[in-house]
């Protein structure tokens, strides 16, 4: 893989690196609830959303005539933004 003229190879995390990851996700392992759900649009935020709304949520995506953020935005199933400080992307698979 090339960028311009200049090969990139993937480095190893760093040990700060490491420390930050480690402690984010000890961070997130200790969620207090079950109804939180989460996506992205590919940008550096995810959005919460209460997933008490997912059969509703999924009806209107049966309809073909919304996706999924604007769903949510329909049924005020919106709760918070986390804003990471890198870019998020959106991908399926």
């Amino acid at each position: 893989m090339t960028m311009g003229d200049e090969s990139v190879k993937k480095q190893p995390l760093t040990q700060t690196e490491k420390d930050w990851l480690a402690k984010l996700q000890a961070l997130l392992d200790e969620c207090p609830s079950s109804r939180l759900g989460a996506y992205t649009i590919g940008d550096p935020e995810l959005s919460l959303y209460d997933r008490h709304f997912e059969p509703e949520i999924n009806k209107l995506l049966d309809t073909g005539k919304y996706d999924f953020c604007t769903a949510v935005a329909s049924l005020d199933a919106d709760l918070a933004r986390l804003r990471f400080p890198f870019h998020v992307h959106s991908t399926a698979g």
